[in-house]
């Protein structure tokens, strides 16, 4: 006779059997995942070593840089001015159109002058008074002398039209001088261009009334530009007239190379700065854009690096060093910055020259890390 069991014990067993068959699997993948864990651990215990292109690495090496300053200022032109007006009157004629190049004595501008005309005929008809008067007070004087000596009159006469001359003449002088300078605001009645160059702007029209000293045409000479620029007192002691600069200019594509026309041998009280004066060639740049570059303030020797290979993400500016393939983060001073041809590169100490340096391209490698070398 066949055993029958119930069906809660089938559905019970089938339970244990899952169970059983659950904790098996659970415990197989605890197994796996710590033997996993502990090759990591391991692969973590071996050293990361990192293997470096031939861009990555640089020497060190002895050089000799210029040492540059960076500059800037505003284009101006050596010689400039503002034709003012010399008297109050009404401006007649206008002979200067802006942008127009104009030479030296050429009239730009006319002001009315009848008032100074008539005082100048004024001055001259004083004049030739004064003048006849003497000649009067000469021949007075002569004649006196002349009967003093014969004995017909006494000395008291010689001495009276003495005095009368010396008058005459005095007075004959003051009008002279009157009448010069009325011819000379005659003169200045014309508004003369006192050097060759180009008309920058009319300030008066044709018409208009003019006060003294009122400005009336600004004129530059474009042929001598120049860029004045403040540079500190330590960098400018070993500077020189004739050093160059290279300049960026608004109107210019290219860089352009300019020279130090003067130093001023004054300390410029607001900045505590020197002004120096670079001097622009003809053609090379407007009146009134502004100009960036650097200035080659001297020539420096030493152990140099690319300025991008320092880094200065932590306090002190250091470069990585390699040493026994090893990466070395190695504090360095600064001395100076500046360029040698077209690489900018700082003089620093105390690294030695020959050592191995790593360029800016091989990023950020910890300190102890080891490397291998191309």
């Amino acid at each position: 006779m066949r055993m029958k069991f119930p069906l809660k014990w089938v559905v019970l067993l089938l339970i244990v059997l899952g169970l059983a068959w659950g904790i098996t699997r659970a415990l197989k993948a605890r197994s796996t995942q710590q033997q996993a864990a502990a090759v990591a651990a391991e692969a973590l215990k071996m050293p990361v070593t990192f293997a470096l292109k031939s861009t990555d690495v640089l020497v060190a090496e002895r050089l000799s840089i210029n040492q540059v300053e960076p500059v800037s200022g505003t284009v101006r032109a050596v010689n400039a001015v503002t034709l003012r007006s010399t008297m109050g009157a009404v401006v007649t004629r206008i002979n200067a159109l802006e942008g127009a190049t104009v030479k030296a004595g050429q009239v730009l501008a006319q002001l009315d002058a009848d008032d100074t005309r008539a005082r100048l005929q004024q001055a001259q008809q004083q004049s030739n008074a004064a003048k006849a008067q003497v000649e009067l007070a000469k021949r007075q004087r002569d004649n006196n002398r002349a009967l003093v000596e014969k004995g017909f009159i006494s000395s008291t006469a010689l001495v009276s039209s003495d005095s009368n001359y010396a008058t005459a003449l005095a007075n004959y002088e003051a009008a002279l001088a009157a009448q010069q300078i009325a011819k000379r605001g005659l003169e200045d009645a014309a508004l003369r261009a006192p050097f060759s160059g180009v008309v920058t702007q009319r300030h008066v029209k044709a018409g208009e009334r003019v006060a003294v000293n009122a400005p009336v045409v600004d004129i530059v000479d474009v042929s001598q530009l120049e860029v004045e620029v403040l540079l500190p007192i330590a960098a400018s002691s070993g500077l020189k007239i004739g050093q160059t600069a290279t300049l960026n200019l608004e109107s210019q594509p290219q860089p352009i190379t300019a020279k130090v026309a003067r130093i001023n041998p004054c300390i410029d009280a607001g900045s505590r700065s020197v002004r120096i004066y670079l001097n622009i060639p003809t053609g090379k740049a407007r009146v009134g854009e502004f100009a960036t570059g650097e200035l080659t303030v001297g020539t420096l020797q030493g152990t140099a690096v690319p300025l991008d290979s320092i880094r200065t993400d932590q306090p002190s500016p250091y470069v990585q060093v390699v040493s026994d393939q090893t990466i070395a983060h190695t504090t360095v001073q600064i001395l100076a910055t500046g360029r040698a041809g077209e690489t900018r590169y700082a003089i620093v100490e105390p690294l030695p020259a020959g050592t191995t340096v790593l360029s800016p391209t091989a990023g950020l490698i910890a300190n102890g890390t080891a490397v291998t070398l191309p």
